[in-house]
């Protein structure tokens, strides 16, 4: 009796393993590959995006010294691979990986980002070489002729050269093709104004936002430019303006105090001449506004 119970259980034992499913190990792929550029120089430090395509899962790692990358244990299926690089365009490919067949080498090779035409004129300016600068947009206008924003660059070389005539004409002609272009208008405001030309310098202010503008200088030009027509109402207006942008300015605050003495005000000038001393002690404005403080007693 206990020898067929025995048996018995061999059985059900022997029906169970013949009925179980199999468990297969996970299939793995590996993937491996380079990026250089289009001269052949290997690119450190690019990164390596592979995107699994069945549930977004991702990995990520940078290439090594020689540009080259590699990835082992990768699910088998559809993935997606992103190479990016500072200074390269970055490219996209789709691998379907196998566990069972390695894919060949992946060699990436970069297409650097195509540079704006006026980059190295650009870059000519900021380094102060402002005549070589000029060269090279106007080198950039002739083979670029719709290339209208080297207009104002010109301008602003003009400008820097000491050539406020020439920076004109380069600036009226941005303005024929952009009316609204506002660092334009305020340069070409700053300019008239600078030349004494009250004017034609607030034809090109009134055509700007008030509130928008933050140099103090614009502001103080035209004020003295009032003052000197007498127009001491204004020129107060436009001092104090000035002086809102930038609040430690004190030659708007002494300009204040003698547009008010200009009137007679004496009340108002001696509280700007106290501005300047509080704020500026030691300076050669300070001492000026002791001696017609002292002159007001």
């Amino acid at each position: 009796m206990r020898k067929n119970f025995i048996i018995a259980l061999l059985s059900v034992g022997f029906i169970i393993m013949l009925w179980t499913p199999p468990v297969f190990p996970q299939a793995y792929a590996r993937v491996k590959g380079s990026v250089t550029s289009e001269k052949g120089i290997p690119i450190e430090g690019a990164r390596i995006i592979l995107i699994f395509s069945e549930d977004g899962a991702k990995t990520e790692l940078t290439t090594n010294e020689k540009g080259e990358w590699k990835l082992m244990n990768l699910r088998a299926g559809a993935w997606t691979l992103g190479i990016m690089a500072d200074g390269y365009q970055p490219k996209n490919i789709d691998l379907n990986l196998s566990a069972l067949k390695d894919i060949p080498p992946i060699d990436i090779v970069m297409n650097p980002i195509p540079k704006h035409p006026l980059s190295k004129a650009n870059e000519l300016y900021q380094a102060k070489k402002y005549a070589e600068a000029l060269q090279e947009y106007q080198k950039v206008l002739a083979e670029n002729p719709d290339m209208h924003q080297a207009y104002e660059r010109i301008g602003l070389c003009h400008f820097r050269l000491g050539d406020p005539d020439n920076a004109i004409k380069a600036f009226k002609l941005m303005l024929e093709k952009e009316p609204q272009a506002r660092n334009v208008l305020l340069n070409l405001c700053a300019i008239f104004l600078e030349k004494g030309n009250l004017e034609e310098g607030m034809k090109y202010f009134k055509q700007l936002e008030e509130a928008t503008i933050t140099d103090h200088s614009i502001f103080y030009n035209i004020g003295v430019l009032l003052f000197a027509k007498e127009q001491m109402d204004q020129a107060i207006e436009y001092f104090q303006k000035c002086a809102a942008r930038d609040p430690n300015y004190v030659d708007a605050y002494y300009q204040i105090a003698l547009a008010y003495l200009n009137q007679g005000n004496n009340e108002e000038a001696k509280k700007n001449l106290q501005k300047i001393i509080e704020l500026a002690p030691g300076s050669d404005k300070a001492a000026q506004a002791k001696e017609i403080l002292d002159s007001l007693e």
